[in-house]
């Protein structure tokens, strides 16, 4: 497994590294994908977030440097994007497709 990311690796990030953004994407997706599975239900879309969130993070990786701790910042990011996709099932049609998808991931998981 890749090393803990440190100051120093946000700090090549932030400075346009590509290998020290990669070892920070390896370090973290497996914990990002496991969250945003559970929550969602849906493989697809968690990794559809954690691309989206990991592209923003380098878009805008000149910010890294003033945030304290790299891992609250990216499971900030983690959970804004899972309630804006939330968001999309909020109408009454997404919200029924939504029950629909959970009962029947409830059948195949027995």
């Amino acid at each position: 497994m890749t090393a803990l990311p440190d100051r120093q690796m946000i700090s090549k990030v932030s400075q346009g590294d590509e290998v020290a953004f990669g070892q920070l994407c390896a370090y973290f997706r497996d914990p990002a994908f496991r969250l945003c599975s559970d929550v969602l239900k849906d493989e697809a879309a968690a990794q559809g977030i954690i691309t989206d969130v990991f592209a923003g993070i380098w878009a805008d990786r000149l910010r890294l440097l003033q945030e304290e701790n790299f891992q609250a910042y990216l499971f900030v990011k983690l959970r804004n994007q899972l309630f804006h996709q939330m968001a999309g099932y909020a109408g009454a049609d997404s919200r029924e497709k939504y029950m629909q998808k959970m009962l029947a991931m409830g059948r195949h998981e027995d």
